[in-house]
């Protein structure tokens, strides 16, 4: 399913602290290290990325910051984010840019590999992908085009195959049949993609955390466990498990939503979405990695998950 709003935080409709507390400043100066990183990297400016935050606080402000039957108007956005009051009506009234209405849209390639995971009609007796032929060789048939096509009638299913093909997330055997290629769920290369995920895997980790920082109930699950003093070799020994275990666990839930979104078709309740995610990360601790950077220190508990 196309990812919608991320989920409203707790405190809609009301003002927000009118003195950040510090601790939640430096957490959020340690999050902001990493990507002013990417920003630069992608040669985003500073004036470019104010002007996106201008418009994001706006945005933000009037969606989930609304009073309960009334008007949002430009003047409790502007007492709100600080956004003086001609910039929050000539931001109220521009309309999105296509690029980024586009940019919000997962690709048509995605929710195929996702039926392709999930759907009975197409994994084999043991819940792995089964191999397709790329049409129907006898009647009923599942194919690479009925998967396609149970999508999408918009595309050629030989357009979109040629595109995972060469991406490597479709491998075509000597027998001619196709095999999806669960381990390659990165895309690498196609920065249209890359900033797809960046953006809509980002935004819902956010949100789970600050919904949970604000004590919304009930949390979100939202752990992460962290080793330091390893070597190198290690490391790859904990991301390839790392891989191989996350893998599984996402097909296996990947299964279940595909099953329920079924059961749920065409039901007025079936307006919610769900995101699960997994990381991970290592660095030199010698390097400047995001831990480098100064906070409050966390509570001590004694572990380290």
């Amino acid at each position: 399913m196309p990812p919608t709003d991320t989920p409203t935080p707790p405190r809609t409709g009301a003002a927000p602290h009118t003195t950040p507390p510090p601790a939640v400043i430096a957490a959020v100066r340690r999050v902001l290290v990493p990507l002013v990183r990417t920003l630069i990297g992608f040669g985003v400016s500073w004036p470019m990325l104010s002007g996106l935050v201008k418009a994001v606080y706006v945005d933000v402000a009037e969606r989930d910051f609304a009073l309960p039957d009334k008007p949002m108007t430009d003047s409790r956005i502007t007492l709100l984010t600080g956004v003086h009051r001609k910039d929050v009506s000539q931001l109220r009234s521009a309309a999105p840019s296509p690029d980024a209405v586009a940019a919000a849209s997962p690709t048509l390639g995605a929710q195929v590999l996702g039926l392709w995971l999930g759907h009975d009609d197409y994994r084999d007796a043991y819940g792995a992908p089964r191999p397709l032929p790329r049409v129907p060789r006898t009647a009923g048939e599942v194919s690479f085009e009925s998967l396609v096509t149970g999508v999408s009638k918009d595309i050629r299913p030989r357009a979109l195959l040629d595109e995972l093909l060469h991406a490597g997330l479709v491998r075509e055997r000597a027998d001619g049949l196709l095999d999806l290629v669960v381990a390659a769920h990165v895309p690498r290369g196609d920065i249209d993609k890359l900033s797809y995920y960046y953006g809509r895997n980002l935004a819902d980790h956010l949100a789970a955390a600050g919904h949970n920082l604000a004590g919304g109930g009930p949390p979100f699950l939202e752990r992460a466990m962290f080793h330091d003093g390893l070597t190198a070799e290690s490391v790859a020994t904990l991301r390839r498990e790392m891989e191989e275990v996350g893998m599984a666990m996402l097909i296996h839930l990947n299964r279940i939503a595909t099953d329920l979104a079924a059961q749920d078709d065409g039901r007025e309740a079936a307006i919610h979405r769900f995101t699960a995610g997994l990381y991970s990360f290592s660095a030199d601790d010698g390097a400047r990695a995001p831990e480098s950077v100064s906070a409050a220190p966390p509570p001590s508990d004694g572990g380290k998950a």
